[in-house]
C-alpha cells in the first residue's frame, strides 16, 4: 500500500512544479555570431539562433514568455520574432550599451515582430521628448541600404498586438536632400496594420529621424482603440504619424501626444510628391473616432510642400486638439497649418488652448475646415493664432459653430483674415466684426492686424504684455485631464479663474531649437 502511495504524491509534486521546470529561459543573450561581446558573456548565442523556429517556446533554453533577450554590440542580420509572450509574461528584446540593428532590411523590416502579441522592444534607456528636451537613445536600428527598393521598415510590427516599441534611435532608414531621388519603396520606420481590437499599440520615447514615414497605424479591428504615439522626436520626416483607415477597421480611441515633431524639408520634390504632416489620419472605408492631439511642438524647417502641420480627411466622428504649438518654417503651406478638411471630412471638433504661428507667406493660412457640403461642427476656444494671410478658411458650406470664443487673433497681411465657404468657392471674406457675425460668437475674442500683436516670442512663449494673458474661459469642466495642465506640465487654474490663451501659461519655461544635422552613430 505504501509504494503505490508514495507513486501518486511524487507524481502530484512534478505536476506542481512542472510550470517553473519547463519554463522558457529567463535571460538569453544575443550577438552577431554568439561570441561573447559587452554584457553578454553568458552562453550568447547568434543572430540566426534567434531567427530560428527551434529555439523558441516554453523549454528551459528557449525563448518564450516571460523571456529577456539582450542583444550586444551590431547586428548586421535582420531580426524576427518566432513566437509571442503573455499578457502576464511579455517576451522583452532591449539593447545593450551601444547595441544596435544595422542591417541591410527588406520587407520584413530590420526587426520584425510580424503577427506576434506581448512583445516589448526596448533600447535600453529613456529617451526620446523627456520635459521639452530631446535626450538621446541607446539602442539604434537602421538600414545599411542605399537606395532601397519595394517596402523598408526599421520595426515591422503589422498585426501586433498589445505589443510596445520604446527608447529607440530608429534611422536612418533612407538618406535623403532636398531635390534628391526619390526611393524606389515605401520607406517606414514603425509600421502595424493592428488586429488587436482592444489591445495596446504603444510606440513611445524614440527618436525616429529619415524615413518617409515615421509611425503608420492601420486599424483592422472593430473596436480598436489601443493605439499610442508619445515622448517621440522626429526630423528629416516626410510624414511623422499616419492613422490610415483603409482596412475595413474602425478605430474607437488613439492618443498621440507629448512628440516634438520636427523638419519635413529634405523631402521636398518638384510637384511636391511626398505631402508632409505631423499627424495624417484619414478613413473613407469606416469612420475614425476619438483622436487625441495634444501636448505637440510641431517646429523646424517644413520647406515647399507641406499638405498641414496636422491633416484630417474622411470620416472622423471625433477629434480633440488641444495644447500644441506650431512654429514651424515653410516657403508653402499647402493646406493650411493645421488643415480638418480633406476629402469628404466630417468630424467634431474641439480645439482648445493651441498657438499657431504662421510665416507671413503669400496664401498661406493659418487653419481650414470642412469639405464640401459634409457636416462638421467645432468649438474653438483660448487659441492664439496669427501670421498667416487668412487666418481661419471655412472650406465647407456645412460647418456648425458650437463655440467660437475666447481666442487672440493677429498677424494677418490681409484686411479680411477670415473666409467661409471656399468649397465650392468663391470664399465670402470678412474682417473682424464680419467674422464675429459670421459666426455667432468671438465676442471675447480680440484681434490686431500687426504680428507682434498677440505676444508670443519665437519659441511659442507668452510675453508679459501679451493680450492671451487672462484671456481665456475656464475649461476645467469639460473634464479634460491634459488641458488642465499646460503644454510644459503648469497647472492652469482650477474653479472659475481665467485661463491663458494659447498653449503655454505665462512663465511656463521655453521651447528648445529643433534639432538639425544629426546623424546616427553605430557604436
Amino acid at each position: 500500500m505504501n509504494a503505490p502511495r508514495k507513486l501518486i504524491l511524487v507524481v502530484a509534486s512534478l505536476l506542481v512544479l512542472s510550470p517553473l521546470m519547463f519554463s522558457s529561459a529567463t535571460n538569453v543573450y544575443i550577438t552577431q555570431n554568439g561570441s561573447s561581446q559587452g554584457s553578454c558573456s553568458t552562453n550568447p548565442q547568434s543572430a540566426a539562433w534567434f531567427n530560428s523556429a527551434s529555439n523558441w517556446g516554453g523549454g528551459a533554453s528557449q525563448i518564450g514568455p516571460g523571456t529577456t533577450v539582450l542583444l550586444c554590440g551590431t547586428i548586421t542580420t535582420p531580426l524576427t520574432f518566432q513566437g509571442s509572450g503573455t499578457s502576464a509574461s511579455p517576451i522583452t528584446l532591449t539593447f545593450d550599451t551601444g547595441a544596435a540593428i544595422s542591417a541591410t532590411c527588406g520587407g520584413s523590416g530590420c526587426l520584425s515582430a510580424a503577427n506576434r502579441s506581448y512583445v516589448i522592444v526596448d533600447g535600453g534607456t529613456p529617451c526620446g521628448w523627456i520635459s521639452q528636451a530631446q535626450v538621446a537613445c541607446n539602442g539604434t536600428i537602421q538600414n545599411t541600404t542605399s537606395e532601397p527598393s519595394g517596402s523598408q521598415f526599421g520595426i515591422d510590427g503589422t498585426n501586433c498586438s498589445n505589443c510596445e516599441f520604446r527608447n529607440l534611435n530608429i534611422g536612418p532608414l533612407y538618406t535623403k536632400s532636398s531635390g534628391g531621388t526619390e526611393p524606389s519603396g515605401d520607406i517606414r520606420g514603425v509600421q502595424a496594420v493592428s488586429s488587436a481590437g482592444s489591445g495596446t499599440w504603444l510606440v513611445h520615447n524614440n527618436i525616429l529621424h529619415d524615413t518617409s514615414s515615421a509611425i503608420v497605424y492601420v486599424p483592422n479591428g472593430s473596436n480598436d482603440n489601443g493605439f499610442q504615439a508619445y515622448n517621440n522626436v522626429t526630423y528629416n520626416i516626410n510624414s511623422s504619424v499616419d492613422i490610415s483607415n483603409n482596412n475595413n477597421g474602425t478605430l474607437t480611441a488613439a492618443l498621440v501626444h507629448d512628440n516634438n515633431f520636427g523638419s519635413t524639408a529634405n523631402w521636398d520634390n518638384s510637384g511636391c510628391p511626398d505631402h508632409h504632416n505631423s499627424l495624417h489620419a484619414f478613413a473613407y472605408t469606416t469612420t475614425n473616432s476619438g483622436i487625441k492631439y495634444y501636448n505637440n511642438l510641431i517646429n523646424g524647417n517644413w520647406g515647399g510642400c507641406a499638405t498641414g502641420g496636422l491633416y484630417f480627411e474622411g470620416t472622423n466622428s471625433t477629434i480633440f486638439v488641444y495644447n500644441n504649438v506650431w512654429l514651424m518654417t515653410y516657403t508653402q503651406m499647402n493646406n493650411g497649418i493645421v488643415g480638418m478638411d480633406g476629402s469628404g471630412f466630417t468630424s467634431t471638433v474641439q480645439f482648445y488652448n493651441n498657438t499657431i504661428l504662421g510665416q507671413s507667406q503669400p496664401g498661406d493660412v493659418c487653419m481650414t475646415l470642412g469639405s464640401g457640403s459634409s457636416p462638421v461642427s467645432i468649438s474653438i476656444e483660448n487659441n492664439v493664432i496669427s501670421g498667416c494671410e487668412t487666418l481661419f478658411a471655412g472650406e465647407g458650406s456645412a460647418i456648425t459653430w458650437t463655440k467660437a470664443d475666447y481666442n487672440t487673433w493677429g498677424g494677418s497681411s490681409g484686411s479680411t483674415p477670415w473666409g467661409l465657404h471656399c468649397d465650392p468657392g468663391p470664399c465670402s471674406y470678412y474682417n473682424f466684426s464680419g467674422w464675429q457675425a459670421a459666426v455667432s460668437g468671438e465676442s471675447h475674442s480680440t484681434f490686431g492686424s500687426s504680428t507682434s500683436y498677440v505676444g508670443v516670442n519665437s519659441n511659442g512663449m507668452l510675453e508679459s504684455s501679451s493680450p492671451a494673458i487672462g484671456a481665456g474661459t475656464n475649461l476645467t469642466g469639460l473634464g479634460i485631464a491634459a488641458l488642465d495642465f499646460d503644454i510644459a506640465g503648469v497647472p492652469r487654474p482650477g474653479g472659475s479663474a481665467a485661463w491663458d490663451d494659447s498653449a503655454h501659461t505665462l512663465g511656463s519655461g521655453s521651447a528648445p531649437a529643433p534639432p538639425t544635422g544629426l546623424s546616427a552613430q553605430v557604436q
